[in-house]
C-alpha cells in the first residue's frame, strides 16, 4: 500500500471517528463482520448500519424488535424497503443489500426517548451475519451485549453529542424572504454527515431532521403564523449546541386573492369501485369556499356526511377508503356549497373478475344443477364441485365465449348426500365459490385455498378465503416444528371473498400451515417454502387398481421428506388427463386426493407417474367403460346354501337407471323379483337372501335395465350336509 493511500485511509479514518462520537458501537455475533451505531434525538433514533470489508456476504435484510415498546414510523435511504410486521417488529429489506465496506442508514421513530432494541443482519440466503442490542441495561458486557458485569461503581458519563456543524456548513432559504404562514425550503450544504439537527426562528423550534448521507439537507416547512415581519434569524443547531445563522426579513402575508368570478359546483368520482379501493371524490367550487359532502345509499338514505376545503384555484378532494364489508350496488355521492347542490352516482362491485351463479339456490336429489358465469376471454374456467363430505364429484374445463360467459351442467344422482355443495371456478390466480343446497337449504362454509404450494423465499403467498360475507376470521401460520410463525385477523367483504398475503423473509425452508379459524369452523392449508425436487426412491400406491369414468382416483405414496413430487396421470394414448405437484412430509408421506378419471375417460390401462428430479415411479391403473354392463356375485365359484345372503353387483346399467334383478329357475321361470337404481356412474348393488324352501339345483340370477339384459347362474346346496 503506498504512502499517500495509507495517508488518505488514516485521515478518512480520524474524520468518520470525530464525525461518529456519539454514536455508541452495538454489539455482533462476529467481530468485523456488522457494526450497529445509534444516536437518539426525541422519539427518533438514528441507526448506521455498516457491512465490514472482511465479510464476504451482502447485508439484504435487517430487523429490528423494539423491547417494552412500540415503532411509530420509519426514514430510509438508498432503495430499503421497510415492513412492519408487528407493533414491535420491523424488517428492512433491498434489492441492491450493502456490500463489503458500505454503510446504510435507517431512522425510525419511536414511542420511547431511548428505546431498548434487539437487532439482526441477514444476507441473501437467510443466513445470519450479526446480531445484537441496541439500548441494553448500564450493567450490560459492552463488547457483546449479553454478558452481565457483576462489579459495582459509578456508572459512565454520557457520551458526547457529534458535531453536526462544520466551519464550512452554510444555510438559505427558499424564497430568501418568506411571509408567516406560507411554506419554504430550507437549504443546508457541507454539514457532518447523517446527523440529527433542529430548525429554529429566532427562539422558536419549528423542525427537526437529519443531514444525508453527503451532509447536506433540503426541507420544507411552514413559517408559524405568530412571527411577525421584519429582521429574523433562521437558526440550525446541532446535539452539542454549535449552530448556523441565516438573517432574513420575513415580508407581511400577502393578502388571498380570490377569482372574482364565481365558479361552477361540480363532483367527480369512479363510476367503478371495489371494496378496499380508495375512492377520490374531487371537483370545483367557489375559491376559498367549503363544501359539504354526503354518501347515500340506493334508496336515498344518507350514510355519511363530511366537509371539503376549496382552494384559492376553486378546486377540492377528498379520499375515502371503501369499507370491506360494504354492500354492493349503487350509491350518489351529493355535493352542496350552502346554496347549490349536485351530485353524482357510482357503483360498487366485487373485485373478482370472474363470477358463478345457479339457477337456484337449492336443488333436488337428481336435478340439473345450471351453471353460469362471467370471466375474461380466452382461458377456459376450471370447475370442481365437492360433496358435503368434501370428495371432488365432479371437475370440467369450461370454454369462455367471445363475449365472456361460461355455462356447463352438473347431472346429481337420485341418490345425492343430502348437504350443502361447494362449486368452485378458478382462472388463474382468481378463484370464487358458491354454495349450493342438494335436498336442503345451502349452508355458508369456510373454504381456504393457497395460489401455490411451495414458495421461494422472496414469494408472497395469497391466501384465497370464502366464508360468510362479512365475517371476521383468525389466522395463525404454524412453522414445521408446530409452532406459532404469526398470527393476524381477516376481514370477509360483503361477496363472501377474501384473499390474504404475507412475507416469507424470515421463514426457513420446511412444510408450514396455515390455520384459519370462525367459530367452531376450522380449516388448515398446508404451503411449502423452499423445498427443491430430488426426493430420492418413490413408492406410489392407489386404493384400487380398476375405475370407471368419473371415478376418483386417491394417491399415496413414501419417499425422503421435505421435497417436491410432480403427479401425472396419462390416458391409453399418452394424453396427459392431470398434473399436480404435491410435497412429501417431515414424516416421508405424501398423498393426493383431487385426481379422477373423466366422465368421458376411455377405457384400458392408464398411468400414474411420480417424478422428483432424476426420480421417477409409475403404476398403471385399469379403467373401464361404464358403458358395458356386467353382472356378479360375492363368491367364486358361486355355490351357495338354503338361508345364505348373496350380493349381486355390476356396472354398466346406465346413470341413474333402474334396475330389475330376477331369480329364474331351469325354465327360467321368474320365482322372485328385486328391484333397484343405479348410481349416477352406473354402478347398482343389491343382496338377495335365499329362501330356505328353495330345491337345490342350479338357477339363473339375471338383471335388465335400459342398457341391456345380462344373467349370471348360481348353485344352490341343501342347507343340510
Amino acid at each position: 500500500m503506498s504512502k499517500v493511500l495509507l495517508k488518505s485511509i488514516i485521515i478518512l479514518a480520524l474524520i468518520v471517528s470525530g464525525a461518529l462520537t456519539a454514536l455508541i458501537p452495538i454489539a455482533q455475533a462476529e467481530p468485523d463482520l456488522v457494526t450497529v451505531t445509534t444516536a437518539n434525538t426525541g422519539d427518533k433514533t438514528l441507526l448506521q448500519v455498516t457491512n465490514s470489508l472482511a465479510s464476504t456476504s451482502d447485508i439484504a435484510s435487517f430487523t429490528l424488535e423494539i423491547k417494552n415498546g412500540n415503532f411509530k414510523s420509519f426514514i430510509l435511504e438508498n432503495g430499503w424497503i421497510g415492513k412492519k410486521t408487528s407493533p414491535t417488529t420491523i424488517t428492512f429489506f433491498s434489492s441492491s443489500p450493502t456490500k463489503p465496506g458500505d454503510s446504510t442508514t435507517f431512522t425510525i421513530s419511536t414511542d420511547q426517548s431511548a428505546p431498548d432494541l434487539a437487532w439482526t443482519a441477514l444476507d441473501a440466503n437467510n443466513n445470519q451475519l450479526g446480531t445484537g442490542e441496541i439500548g441494553a441495561p448500564a450493567h450490560s458486557n459492552p463488547s457483546n451485549g449479553t454478558g452481565t458485569n457483576t462489579g459495582s461503581g459509578t456508572p459512565p458519563p454520557p457520551p458526547t453529542p457529534p458535531r453536526g456543524i462544520l466551519d464550512t456548513s452554510t444555510l438559505r432559504t427558499v424564497p430568501s424572504t418568506p411571509a408567516p404562514g406560507f411554506d419554504i425550503r430550507v437549504v443546508g450544504q457541507s454539514y457532518t454527515s447523517s446527523v440529527p439537527l433542529d430548525l429554529y426562528i429566532g427562539g422558536q423550534k419549528i423542525d427537526s431532521f437529519s443531514s444525508d448521507s453527503s451532509g447536506n439537507f433540503v426541507i420544507t416547512t411552514t413559517v408559524p403564523t405568530t412571527i411577525q415581519p421584519g429582521s429574523v434569524d433562521f437558526i440550525v443547531k446541532d446535539q452539542a449546541n454549535n449552530q448556523k445563522t441565516f438573517t432574513t426579513t420575513i415580508l407581511p402575508a400577502p393578502k388571498p386573492h380570490f377569482i372574482s368570478s364565481s365558479v361552477p359546483l361540480t363532483v367527480n368520482i369512479p363510476p367503478i369501485l371495489h371494496p378496499g379501493d380508495v375512492g377520490t371524490i374531487n371537483g370545483t367550487a367557489n375559491p376559498g369556499s367549503t363544501v359539504t359532502i354526503t354518501v347515500l345509499d340506493s334508496n336515498g338514505t344518507s350514510i355519511t356526511t363530511f366537509t371539503a376545503s376549496v382552494d384559492n384555484n376553486g378546486r377540492y378532494s377528498v379520499s375515502r377508503t371503501i369499507p370491506n364489508d360494504v354492500k354492493f350496488g349503487g350509491y350518489t355521492i351529493s355535493v352542496s356549497d350552502g346554496s347549490d347542490k349536485t351530485s353524482k352516482g357510482y357503483t360498487v362491485v366485487t373485485a373478482h373478475k370472474l363470477t358463478i351463479e345457479t339457477s337456484q339456490s337449492k336443488y333436488n336429489p337428481g336435478d340439473a344443477v345450471l351453471i353460469n358465469g362471467t370471466s375474461i376471454t380466452n382461458t377456459p374456467v376450471s370447475i370442481t364441485i365437492l360433496d358435503p363430505t368434501g370428495n371432488q364429484v365432479f371437475a370440467k374445463d369450461v370454454n369462455v365465449t367471445s363475449d365472456g360467459k361460461i355455462s356447463t351442467t352438473y347431472q346429481t344422482s337420485s341418490t345425492a348426500i343430502i348437504g350443502t355443495y361447494s362449486i368452485t371456478a378458478s382462472q388463474g390466480n382468481d378463484k370464487v365459490t358458491l354454495n349450493v343446497g342438494i335436498g336442503a337449504d345451502a349452508v355458508a362454509k369456510l373454504i381456504v385455498s393457497m395460489d401455490k404450494l411451495n414458495y421461494e423465499i422472496t414469494d408472497k403467498p395469497v391466501i384465497n378465503i370464502s366464508a360468510p360475507p362479512g365475517s371476521t376470521l383468525n389466522l395463525v401460520i404454524v412453522d414445521p416444528s408446530n409452532q406459532e410463525k404469526f398470527a393476524d385477523t381477516i376481514s370477509v367483504g360483503q361477496d363472501g371473498f377474501a384473499t390474504y398475503s404475507f412475507n416469507l423473509t424470515s421463514y426457513t425452508p420446511g412444510v408450514y400451515s396455515a390455520v384459519i379459524t370462525r367459530g367452531n369452523d376450522k380449516v388448515v392449508t398446508d404451503f411449502a417454502v423452499g423445498l427443491q425436487t430430488g426426493c430420492g426412491q418413490i413408492s406410489i400406491r392407489t386404493v384400487k387398481d380398476t375405475y370407471f369414468p368419473g371415478d376418483s382416483v386417491l394417491i399415496f405414496g413414501n419417499s425422503n421428506p421435505n421435497c417436491i413430487v410432480q403427479l401425472d396421470l396419462t390416458d391409453p394414448n399418452g394424453l396427459q388427463s392431470k398434473v399436480e405437484q404435491t410435497f412429501v412430509d417431515k414424516s416421508g408421506i405424501f398423498s393426493a386426493f383431487d385426481f379422477r378419471i373423466p366422465d368421458n375417460g376411455i377405457p384400458g390401462i392408464w398411468h400414474l407417474d411420480a417424478t422428483s428430479g432424476i426420480n421417477h415411479k409409475s403404476i398403471p391403473i385399469t379403467v373401464r367403460s361404464s358403458s358395458v354392463m356386467t353382472i356378479g356375485l360375492d363368491k367364486n365359484p358361486p355355490i351357495y346354501r338354503q338361508g345364505d345372503l348373496v350380493t349381486i353387483s355390476g356396472s354398466g346399467a346406465g346413470q341413474s337407471a333402474g334396475v330389475i334383478v330376477n331369480i329364474l329357475d331351469a325354465s327360467n321361470k321368474s320365482l322372485q323379483t328385486l328391484q333397484i337404481q343405479s348410481t349416477n356412474r352406473g354402478d347398482y348393488s343389491t343382496e338377495w337372501l335365499i329362501p330356505k324352501d328353495f330345491s337345490p339345483g342350479t338357477y339363473t340370477v339375471q338383471v335388465s335395465s335400459t342398457a341391456g339384459k345380462m344373467t349370471t347362474p348360481i348353485t344352490i346346496q341343501s342347507s343340510t350336509r
